[in-house]
């Protein structure tokens, strides 16, 4: 890899820990999920892909981030985003807006924090939902997120 490449896949990787940890309570609120999980790192990636596939979904790729930063030399946390999706909703998307396409799959973040495994996504209303026609896909996938993290913390 080139260095040029290696500091785009840093910042990248970057990017990603400080949107996980680092939005502020309001923003939080409005645009991401986040719950802490009552169980290890490992334990709550294996829940959260169980818990895709309990919703019908499909676990398409899983990024190992703390892998990626360590062939830079990047020392980091346990760090997974999962992505996931069904083709039930590719069909509501191209049949309702098709300018939707890019925000699919959807992701989980599930990341080792000083406090314990955390789970954190980017509402599906914030990304899906902001296209017209789609708004109710949105929430119906905010509640299936919610659902899927809720695994984790009983």
């Amino acid at each position: 890899m080139t260095t040029a490449g290696s500091r785009v896949l840093v910042g990248t990787m970057v990017g990603l820990m400080v949107g996980a940890i680092g939005v502020t309570a309001q923003q939080q609120a409005s645009d991401r999920g986040m719950v802490m999980s009552r169980y290890g790192y490992d334990e709550t990636v294996t829940r959260v892909k169980q818990a895709i596939e309990g919703q019908q979904m499909m676990v398409l790729f899983t990024a190992d981030h703390q892998q990626m930063l360590s062939m830079v030399q990047v020392q980091a946390p346990p760090m997974s985003t999962i992505e996931f999706f069904h083709p039930r909703y590719g069909k509501a998307i191209f049949e309702g807006n098709r300018d939707a396409s890019p925000e699919i799959p959807l992701r989980i973040l599930v990341m080792q924090g000083e406090k314990g495994a955390m789970v954190s996504w980017v509402k599906p209303s914030v990304t899906i939902g902001k296209y017209r026609g789609l708004e109710s896909l949105g929430r119906e996938l905010d509640s299936t997120l919610q659902q899927i993290a809720a695994t984790v913390t009983r």
